[in-house]
This record gives structure tokens, C-alpha cells and sequence, in this order.
């Protein structure tokens, strides 16, 4: 496969430049004058210019036909031998390959009815261009979607297009292929749904966590008691932030995970997502939405919906909430790795060293919710001696 593959890439990367180079009679399609700038500007490699150039051919016959004309001059079977002896061109080819068959796109690139099917040629390099390396089709996919509508994007695109429209000098980057993941075999779709919705979650929370980890560190406390049985807030003196949730009474920790626990089974819940007008974030919803709670309670028991409550939003035009849940999940992300790096410094002292002597330290285990001092709960002593083999530095 990977012969096959170098060969076919290194005939349509010189048949291709000698056309736009040349100015073949039969006419230079602004595709090939795209992907030859993009080539020329180091967007994509060779292999990659090849690999282009071949999957938007297989849609036009009449071009093969001049591919295969150019291979019976001598000119074109000097090139082609020349390029295909380069190190270079066949450690790119080599590369190429390997995505394609890692991505599935191998196993339908020579089916017939790949090409049978009628599709813009524009999707086919689009999903190509994905496959070999996703960075590098940012510009190429936002040409894409503006021709497109949304009746016809893939949860993909919309991740993508989501991306772009992220201000930022990242914007798409999926280094681990999440994004092109089937889980549980329930479609890519459903997974990029599940992944969205998922980190729309954690960023909610780490923001709550942040702005509560720095206001424990500095001192802030509320107003009034806790619980009777802590009429102050001597007990958590001097201690960390995550220090706090280990001296909380058991009672209340587990009162707190059983508070989330049920607000992740109404969230996932079709009978309050149906009752508040809602699709299952996998089934097509919007991710990070929240049913509502007076939709099935009653309104005495709940008199206002968790998710503004006062009406604050109820005026705004789509474009503004979508500019706000576009905000939402950029300080989402930022609040993430601030969280982290204030547990990283208070963990391992100095790790971070913008924060060094400004945090309390911490020698718990801060991905565990509790601590030898729970071994009454069942399997709390079991998960305290199983993470310390994949924890290196509990040991």
C-alpha cells in the first residue's frame, strides 16, 4: 500500500506542476492553482500536494486522461523517476500513508463507490485534507463553510467552524484525534457532542473552582456559620484550598456528590430534556444546555429555573448568546488551566514559578474526593491503594 500510495502521489504532483506551469490546452482548474500556491507557501508538503491533486482528479475524468498523457513524454518520466528517488518526498509519502490508513480514509479511497456517489469536490478535500493533518486545513475549511449550509454540517465542521471563530492563535488543534473518535460505537457525532458538552462542563466548574481557590487563599470567608457544628473558621485556618474539602464533616462532602450526582442524571434525563423543549446533547442538542427543574416540579417546590433565574438572558438576540456561549467556553478553558496550576504549585511546591511562596501546600491526593480518614465508606480503602501504582509521586 505504501508503494502504491508514494507512486500515485508522486505522479500527480508532477503532472499537476508541469500543467500549471505549462498551461496545459485542456486548462488549469483554479483547485490546482489553490493547491500549488498552498504548496509553494509551505502549508502542505509534496505528498500532501499529491494526495490532494489525485482525490480532486478521481471526480474528473477528462484530467486523468491528461495525467496519462504527460507520462508518455520523456520530459514527464524523467520528473516522476527524479521526484520518487527523493529521501525527502518519500519520507513525506511515508507519513501520508500512515494517516490515511490510521484514519480510515485508505479503506474507502479506492472504492468505487467512493467516487460514484455525487458530492462537492470541495467535502472530498475537506475530509481529505482532515485526515492528512488537520492544522493545515484551518484556512481551506473556512472557505468550505462559507459555501455551506447547516443543514448539511457534520458535527465536525461545526467543531471546526467554532474553532476558527475562536479569537486566539490556536484556534483547531486535536492533537489526540478526539474529535475524529467514534465512542461506544455511537457515531462521530454523537461523540464530538459528548466531548463538547463535557468540556462546557468541566469549564463551568473549574471557573467556580478558581474564583473559590483564591478567595479561600486570600482570606475571604462568608459571613456566618457553616454548619452547628462549625460556629466559625478556626478549623480550616492555614490550611490549602484543596486541605478544605479533606476537613469538611463526611456528611456534608457526601450531601455535595449527591447533589451532583443528581444534577447529572437530570441533565442526561430525556424527560427533562423533553419537557423543556430540549435534544439530547448526542442526539444533536446544544451542548452544555440544562433542563430546566420547574418543567416536572411543581412550582412550589421550585419556583425558578436553575439556569437564570431572573430572566437576565431571556431578552438577548441568538447572535448575542451565541457571542456569549462562545465566551463562556474560552474562559472555560482558561479557568482550567488556571485551576490546575494552582493545585499543581500547592502539590509540588515550585512546579509552577509565577506561583512560588504564594500558595499553601498540599500533600493529599487531589483527584481522590476522600481520604484515609473515610476508610468507613465502602471501597474508599480500595481506591486509595489502587491510584498509588499510576501516581508516582504518592509513593
Amino acid at each position: 500500500m505504501h508503494t502504491i500510495v508514494s507512486v500515485l502521489l508522486c505522479l500527480f504532483v508532477t503532472a499537476y506542476a508541469r500543467r500549471v506551469q505549462t498551461g496545459e490546452p485542456a486548462g488549469v482548474r483554479s483547485w490546482e492553482l489553490e493547491n500549488m500556491n498552498r504548496n509553494l507557501k509551505g502549508e502542505i508538503n509534496d505528498a500532501e500536494l499529491g494526495m490532494l491533486n489525485l482525490m480532486n482528479a478521481m471526480m474528473d475524468p477528462s484530467l486523468l486522461k491528461v495525467v496519462a498523457e504527460g507520462l508518455h513524454q520523456p520530459e514527464g518520466r524523467a520528473e516522476l523517476i527524479k521526484m520518487m528517488a527523493n529521501p525527502d518526498f518519500q519520507e513525506h509519502a511515508r507519513r501520508v500513508s500512515e494517516d490515511l490508513r490510521a484514519s480510515g480514509v485508505v479503506a474507502n479511497f479506492l472504492k468505487p463507490e467512493f467516487y460514484a456517489r455525487k458530492q462537492d469536490s470541495s467535502d472530498a478535500l475537506q475530509t481529505l485534507l482532515l485526515a492528512l493533518h488537520p492544522v493545515r486545513a484551518r484556512n481551506n475549511v473556512v472557505q468550505t463553510h462559507s459555501r455551506a449550509t447547516k443543514a448539511h454540517m457534520s458535527a465536525l465542521d461545526e467543531l471546526i467552524e467554532l474553532a476558527e471563530s475562536t479569537p486566539g492563535p490556536v484556534q483547531y488543534w486535536d492533537p489526540l484525534k478526539l474529535s475524529e473518535q467514534d465512542f461506544w460505537g455511537v457515531g462521530n457525532d454523537a461523540t464530538i457532542g459528548f466531548l463538547r458538552h463535557a468540556e462546557i462542563k468541566h469549564g463551568r466548574v473549574a471557573m467556580a473552582g478558581f474564583v473559590g481557590y483564591c478567595i479561600h487563599e486570600n482570606g475571604i470567608r462568608w459571613p456566618f456559620p457553616l454548619t452547628t457544628t462549625l460556629p466559625d473558621y478556626s478549623s480550616f485556618e492555614g490550611l490549602s484550598a484543596p486541605a478544605v474539602w479533606d476537613a469538611t464533616p463526611q456528611a456534608a462532602r457526601l450531601q455535595i456528590i449527591v447533589i451532583i450526582g443528581f444534577f447529572e442524571f437530570w441533565s442526561e434525563w430525556s424527560t427533562s430534556l423533553e419537557a423543556d423543549g430540549m435534544v439530547h446533547h448526542m442526539a444533536g442538542g446544544k451542548p452544555g444546555q440544562f433542563p430546566a427543574f420547574n418543567t416536572i416540579l411543581p412550582n412550589p417546590f421550585w419556583p425558578l429555573p436553575l439556569f437564570d433565574p431572573f430572566g437576565f438572558t431571556a431578552d438577548l438576540s441568538e447572535e448575542e448568546k451565541a457571542t456569549k456561549r462562545l465566551r463562556e467556553v474560552q474562559n472555560g478553558r482558561l479557568a482550567m488551566i488556571g485551576l490546575f496550576s494552582l493545585i499543581s504549585e500547592a502539590r509540588v511546591p515550585g512546579s509552577v514559578p509565577a506561583l512560588a511562596g504564594l500558595i499553601k501546600p498540599y500533600d493529599g491526593e487531589v483527584m481522590a474526593p476522600f481520604t484515609a480518614a473515610d476508610a468507613n465508606l465502602p471501597g474508599v480503602s480500595t481506591m486509595l491503594e489502587g491510584v498509588k501504582p499510576l501516581l508516582p509521586y504518592l509513593k
